[in-house]
């Protein structure tokens, strides 16, 4: 308990601080300045009358993988209304995006910022919106406010669990402060047995190994007019899209790039950067090469003369990853870690990698095992594959049928998950 002790009490020598920290956040654009009340646990929704399942997801993968659970849940609990709360931007963009054709019950769901981790801002949120049970998405864990979640006795659950590599070791140097913390749930939902047994070896109960909820999700939706608007604008152009990019590897994928049009002359790189708001930023990289990429957000569609193309939109991955049939996923050839390649493989794409991929290290062991997808260590291997690739269409489809076999044999995390969920919650009542 002492590594909790001790954050509980940085925290309450910091709450002053937390109003400014706020203000300089949102001056920087990374909060929502008319909405700031709400990390502050004021200036909150109404709460809706009878039952609320909260579920936090702290970003944009973890909304993303939660969404179609929500939807199953929802469908099974036709009284019960979600509070979903995030800690990004670009998470409540997603949410704000959805539609009743994409999420039919999206009557019922009301989302807001998730609190600072401020014990009285906390007990502010709970007072308010009293729900009847509790979901974690993956990892993110915020001592005050699973702590008085506990005190409260709001049954929770950690839905699509994870513990890396990393912080296993140090929860292990800290176990009571593990049990203290992971003990505030009631059911420990693991999305691999390697982290069903690292919760084990900490001494945890209550484990299931439920499997991983972005195995078992449905392909991305694509608007079907703006589909056929970059279709048309395409005139059946090769592409490649290089998918979730991160700080530092735009320059490696220009250059790629640059290599590749010796060779392909009309080939079209569609850069789709894992956080929209960089958009600015890769254009005036690419501008300094003597690039002029349109881009997504302005509304803009490639012409045949861009080499380039800037995806910086959110909530459209599912229509870039329509359009080329070859895929580099991002966050691989810098060391973040990698993203998710099983929504490429879902659209029939051929899936590339760079060497970091520790966040989705099963995940590409089973992909490569079923020869369905290419992993590349440098800059220079991804062009000579993506060379090859585009030289050997027969080659690329294969790779990409083995990505989408390989992923059809996933599934089940959701209908184990949902079963819990649902006796919680009968329990919560009983």
């Amino acid at each position: 308990m002492l590594a909790v002790r001790a954050y509980q009490v940085g925290a309450r020598l910091a709450g002053g601080f937390l109003p400014l920290l706020l203000h300089r956040r949102a001056k920087a654009g990374r909060e929502d300045p008319a909405r700031i009340g709400e990390r502050k646990a004021s200036n909150m929704a109404p709460r809706p009358a009878g039952n609320l399942v909260w579920v936090h997801a702290a970003s944009v993968g973890e909304t993303r993988s939660v969404l179609p659970l929500l939807a199953d849940f929802m469908a099974t609990q036709p009284d019960t209304h979600i509070l979903m709360t995030t800690g990004t931007r670009t998470s409540a963009t997603l949410v704000g995006q959805l539609t009743r054709t994409g999420f039919p019950h999206i009557d019922r769901l009301t989302h807001q910022y998730l609190p600072l981790d401020r014990a009285r801002w906390v007990k502010r949120f709970f007072d308010h919106w009293s729900p009847q049970l509790a979901l974690f998405v993956e990892s993110e864990l915020w001592p005050n406010l699973l702590l008085e979640m506990r005190r409260r006795n709001i049954p929770a659950v950690l839905v699509n669990g994870r513990l890396s590599e990393k912080s296993f070791k140090f929860w292990r140097r800290a176990k009571n402060s593990a049990r203290a913390l992971f003990g505030c749930f009631d059911r420990l939902l693991a999305q691999d047995d390697i982290t069903a047994q690292r919760w084990q070896e900490l001494g945890l109960q209550d484990i299931m190994s439920a499997g991983n909820l972005k195995l078992d999700a449905p392909p991305l939706e694509a608007d079907a007019s703006a589909l056929a608007q970059m279709q048309a604008a395409l005139q059946n152009r090769p592409v490649w899209v290089a998918a979730s990019t991160h700080p530092g590897e735009e320059a490696m994928i220009g250059a790629c790039h640059e290599a590749l049009r010796a060779m392909h002359p009309d080939l079209l790189c569609i850069l789709v950067p894992r956080h929209p708001e960089r958009g600015p930023e890769i254009a005036e990289l690419l501008a300094s090469k003597g690039e002029t990429p349109p881009r997504r957000s302005a509304g803009t569609l490639p012409s045949e003369r861009d080499a380039f193309y800037i995806g910086d939109t959110l909530g459209e991955m599912g229509l870039y990853f329509r359009l080329g049939g070859l895929v580099f996923m991002g966050g691989s050839l810098v060391r973040h870690g990698g993203q998710n390649p099983l929504e490429a493989a879902r659209l029939d794409n051929a899936i590339l990698s760079g060497p970091h991929v520790g966040n989705f290290s099963a995940v590409y062991d089973m992909l490569a095992a079923d020869d369905g997808v290419v992993r590349v260590s440098d800059a220079r291997e991804l062009v000579d594959a993506l060379d090859g690739l585009l030289r050997a269409p027969a080659k690329s489809q294969t790779l990409a049928e083995n990505a989408r076999a390989c992923d059809a044999r996933q599934g089940g995390a959701r209908a184990r998950t949902l079963a819990v969920l649902n006796e919680l919650l009968a329990g919560s009542h009983a």
